[in-house]
């Protein structure tokens, strides 16, 4: 038996003389080698990415979601415009995923054309999201409506100040706050109850300002409490001094029996927000640390007027200069010193007539008299200086600050 040849066109080894001889294989088709050299320069010249998609398509399994159906949820719906009154649209939609495996998918789409058109709701779908393989499902909007949004924001800033306040100033509702500022016509006017204005609006409190202006209202000062946004009462008083001017708010405040806590805001004043928070623990009649800055006769100064206490937390003088605590008990030598009113606050129930709410040792002030300089000093309001309840602990912290320059009050106010 002879051997096969091993390649067509080749001639097998010599065999005996009578053999037969074997048929030739047919050749490779034309078609195979062009299209295995079209193979060959496309590799060369795409590379390793032609590579890539061949095996992708060939060898990868399909996606889990079926192509043509996320193909149909991606395409908005548009507006279908027949000719008859009853119509149908057929849509076909091919694809192809794999090289043996064809997906048809048909959708229809029925419009009723009638005499009135009917309204069109365009809603958003939104479909999953490929990348590359994986589908990414998109969800709808998760905040709630923005109104809504905001206002729990502010309940929860509202809670938060009030429980900020609460741990300030203690347990319980806060007190009304009354302030009261007596004010002269100067350059510093407008721009001292502005800021002011601001300040007070910061209270953590219900609060009335009272405003007293000597001899009749002016419209600047009205004008800057009706910017003010707060409740205010403005009325006027004697001209002769700043000293007559807030007792006759406090006379006003006994008259119509007001009730809170009396903080006194001059012009010259800068106020904190914790003044406020320590005058709701006062009882009667209380005393703050206040920094004095500016000039004196003449003298620059620069001290802490405030209660000095013992180490039992007891009112045992008040410190009236840098250097000089005046004991409690020389009501004679209080009453001469220059106390700023900022650093005191009143019960309102204090200076009510004929009520039980005011201490024997409060004066009434109807005993007062505007004329005497002693009415100056806040202590004029008390007949025992040793009885003022120190606040803030005896801290050395100034919770206000009070500016002294007569300088300031000399300058004319520019009229026209």
């Amino acid at each position: 038996m002879k051997l096969p040849p091993l390649w067509p066109g080749l001639r097998p080894a010599a065999g005996p003389p009578d053999a037969a001889p074997e048929p030739a294989k047919p050749s490779l088709p034309t078609t195979w080698l062009l299209l295995h050299a079209l193979f060959c320069a496309t590799s060369m010249a795409v590379g390793f990415h032609f590579s890539r998609l061949i095996v992708y398509l060939l060898f990868l399994p399909t996606p889990p979601i079926n192509p043509a159906a996320h193909l149909v949820s991606l395409m908005s719906p548009p507006a279908v415009v027949l000719a008859g009154a009853n119509a149908t649209a057929m849509a076909t939609i091919t694809t192809t995923t794999t090289t043996t495996t064809t997906v048809t998918t048909t959708t229809t789409v029925a419009a009723e054309i009638g005499a009135h058109p009917q309204p069109q709701h365009h809603h958003h779908h939104h479909g999953p999201v490929f990348v590359g393989r994986h589908p990414i499902r998109v969800r709808a909007w998760p905040h709630p409506d923005p109104s809504e949004l905001l206002k729990a924001h502010r309940i929860l800033a509202a809670v938060q100040n009030a429980q900020r306040s609460t741990k300030r100033r203690g347990a319980g509702p806060a007190r009304p706050v009354i302030a009261v500022t007596p004010t002269t016509t100067s350059a510093l006017q407008v721009p001292s109850l502005t800021s002011l204005a601001h300040t007070l609006r910061l209270v953590d409190a219900q609060l009335v300002w009272i405003v007293v202006e000597s001899g009749h209202r002016t419209d600047a000062v009205a004008a800057v409490l009706s910017r003010s946004n707060l409740d205010f009462l403005h009325i006027t008083g004697p001209v002769d001094s700043t000293a007559s001017l807030r007792m006759h708010a406090l006379r006003e405040i006994r008259a119509k029996r007001m009730d809170g806590i009396v903080v006194f805001a001059d012009e010259n004043s800068i106020l904190r927000t914790e003044l406020f928070d320590e005058a709701q623990k006062v009882t009667t009649v209380g005393a703050v640390p206040v920094g004095i800055l500016g000039e004196d006769d003449g003298t620059s100064e620069s001290f802490l007027q405030a209660p000095s206490c013992d180490a039992e937390g007891n009112l045992v003088g008040y410190r009236v200069s840098e250097e000089t605590v005046l004991p409690a008990n020389r009501s004679d030598m209080l009453m001469s010193s220059r106390l700023e009113w900022t650093g005191f606050v009143v019960n309102a129930r204090a200076l009510w007539e004929d009520t039980k709410d005011r201490p024997v040792w409060v004066r009434d002030l109807s005993a007062i008299d505007d004329a005497d300089a002693r009415a100056a000093s806040p202590l004029a309001l008390v007949t025992d200086a040793g009885r003022v309840e120190p606040l803030a602990s005896c801290a050395q912290a100034a919770l206000a600050w009070s500016l002294r320059s007569d300088s300031l009050h000399e300058v004319k106010f520019p009229h026209e």
